[in-house]
């Protein structure tokens, strides 16, 4: 945890500059190509290795998901206007066919079980509510289709966790992305209805941001239908 400290307080300074210098798209544009260059970039092409079909990502941000599909046709979700601008440049540099809308995971303008696998980097820490977030998921993809996350997570570890637990109010405040030091998505996705089926654990050094505990999640929706998990 100390040296988790120690990486924030040499970075924040310079940080709270580019943040006041910078709109919130470009600020974060600027943190996650770090982040990217650090080794998030082969996570995310490790993430979503495999996928076929119609893919729905929720909360895309500025495209950084997209160099990394391959043989697949995307729908990408984005709440914030000036994020999805920058995603519209992003899709027409990808390898597939990507579509970008402006919208929210909260409420997915897709059909139920209307694709075969949804993506989430980096969003569960932010949206009002995880559990909405995961039910709408599990609505719209289809039984025994993939789900796949990189989420940071609150700490398993019993100091480490309470300290993240008692920062959080002065962070949900400073990073303005509503984002969240304390959340575990693995219990939300279970009670979703989406089954995890493998968790690799990471942690990234970047100049910028926090040094999270990261979580990269393998998943498939319930090949049920008709549980109260997936409906609205």
């Amino acid at each position: 945890m100390l040296s988790e400290l120690a990486h924030l307080c040499l970075h924040a300074p310079a940080t709270l500059a580019l943040k006041r210098r910078l709109p919130q798209d470009e600020l974060y544009a600027t943190l996650i190509a770090r982040a990217d260059a650090a080794g998030l970039s082969q996570r995310r092409a490790e993430l979503v290795h495999g996928l076929r079909g119609h893919v729905v990502e929720i909360g895309c941000g500025t495209g950084s998901m997209f160099g990394h599909y391959r043989n697949v046709s995307v729908t990408a979700i984005e709440p914030d206007p000036a994020f999805a601008a920058h995603a519209r440049v992003a899709a027409r540099l990808a390898p597939v066919e990507i579509e970008v809308r402006v919208g929210s995971g909260e409420a997915i303008p897709l059909e139920d079980a209307s694709v075969d696998a949804a993506v989430l980097a980096l969003v569960l820490c932010s949206v009002e509510s995880a559990e909405v977030v995961c039910r709408e998921v599990a609505r719209v993809v289809r039984p025994g289709g993939s789900v796949r996350l990189i989420e940071h997570v609150r700490s398993p570890k019993r100091i480490a966790g309470a300290l993240m637990d008692l920062a959080n109010p002065l962070w949900l405040r400073v990073n303005g992305q509503g984002c969240r030091l304390n959340r575990d998505p693995i219990p939300v996705l279970a009670g979703a209805g989406i089954h995890v089926e493998r968790v690799e654990s990471f942690q990234l050094w970047s100049a910028g941001l926090p040094a999270f505990p990261m979580r990269s999640i393998h998943a498939t929706r319930d090949a049920r239908r008709g549980d109260n998990h997936a409906t609205r």
